[in-house]
């Protein structure tokens, strides 16, 4: 009966951790979709500010303020895509660390299994002996 609660546990143990891999892998899919986007999004803005530039027919000065200003959007966009880049490999980093404290945990419970397994080995071991040394008798 202890052996099949611990097997039951391991089992429970395995589940949890390919669920958590599981919401992990998602959750990272969400975050690159996210960070596709915010990138398709900065290129968009770039073509934006390229046309008004090419289109502007404004003098020296105005040219050269739209252009400063789009250049400070894209230095904005790009530092958004390199924050989002970062939580991206943090969440991962996070992932893989939860993943192996879980591995490691799930270890330790097969390790306890197989000891309550080879302890109640023995204790059936002895038990057989007694018997037969009481038939014996």
């Amino acid at each position: 009966k202890k052996i099949a609660e611990l097997e039951a546990a391991i089992v429970r143990q395995q589940q949890t951790v390919s669920s958590k891999d599981a919401a992990a892998a998602k959750r990272t899919e969400e975050l690159e979709a996210a960070l596709a986007k915010q990138q398709d999004a900065a290129k968009a803005a770039e073509a934006q500010f390229q046309q008004k530039l090419q289109k502007s027919e404004a003098t020296a000065k105005d040219l050269s303020a739209a252009e400063a200003s789009a250049q400070k959007k894209i230095a904005e966009l790009e530092a958004a895509i390199a924050k989002q880049q970062q939580a991206v490999s943090s969440k991962d980093a996070a992932a893989a660390k939860r993943t192996q404290e879980l591995e490691a945990a799930l270890e330790k419970q097969q390790d306890a299994a197989k000891a309550a397994e080879a302890q109640f080995q023995q204790q059936l071991e002895k038990s057989e002996a007694k018997s037969k040394d009481h038939t014996a008798a």
